[in-house]
């Protein structure tokens, strides 16, 4: 299975990397570019090659496409079962326009969040997909020297450190921050991807690589 990080719009990256692996069932971790880079319709996606919604996403348009995995959710896909979250919180929200390249709803409510958190706890899955990541990863990223902007608490963030704290899974993957980091915290190994970055877990395995050397 294929997951592969941020490509805000870049579309024909993405298309290059799912026919590299063929058949294979993938995820994209938001910020598709959905209604962000305008309202053209994408091209005919593979039935196996799904998206989570970011803050760079139409979250109606998002939604209303056959390829949306969801808000949140489980799914198995290509025999791995996988725990999902869509959303995140812009930063730079105030340079941007409402219902243009920002919406409103790009987090997922507080009752929707609470929902997710108790489905969570209930499954208690081994691997976790979502656009940002838990506020334990993030304060990881910070401190690494991977980010360097000032880390603002938002409510996804809160509500995927909830999450961890409830269940840690064997491994989370997330993007939203542009870069790639690996680090294991209290027996989960998170991974953040890069823009146009992607892993691929096969067999148990999993092998990294990047949109941009195809």
């Amino acid at each position: 299975m294929l997951v592969i990080g941020d490509i805000h719009g870049n579309v024909a990256s993405y298309l290059k990397l799912l026919n590299r692996y063929k058949g294979e069932p993938s995820v994209q971790l938001g910020d598709f570019g959905i209604g962000f880079l305008g309202d053209g319709p994408l091209p005919p996606l593979p039935d196996n090659a799904w998206f989570l919604r970011g803050n760079h996403d139409n979250p109606e348009a998002a939604r209303s496409h056959p390829n949306y995995l969801g808000d949140f959710g489980l799914k198995k896909i290509g025999g791995v079962s996988v725990f999902f979250v869509s959303g995140a919180w812009s930063s730079d929200q105030w340079w941007r326009t409402e219902g243009v390249n920002w919406w409103r709803d790009e987090e997922l409510s507080l009752v929707e969040l609470q929902t997710a958190i108790d489905l969570y706890a209930q499954i208690k899955p081994d691997i976790v997909l979502s656009h940002d990541g838990p506020d334990a990863a993030i304060e990881a990223l910070h401190s690494g020297g991977f980010v360097h902007k000032d880390l603002i608490p938002t409510r996804t963030g809160q509500a995927l450190n909830a999450m961890l704290e409830t269940h840690r899974p064997k491994k989370w993957i997330f993007g939203h921050w542009h870069t790639r980091f690996r680090k294991q915290i209290g027996g989960t190994e998170f991974r953040c991807l890069p823009e146009l970055g992607w892993c691929h877990i096969l067999g148990g395995h999993l092998k990294t690589g990047h949109l941009w050397s195809l």
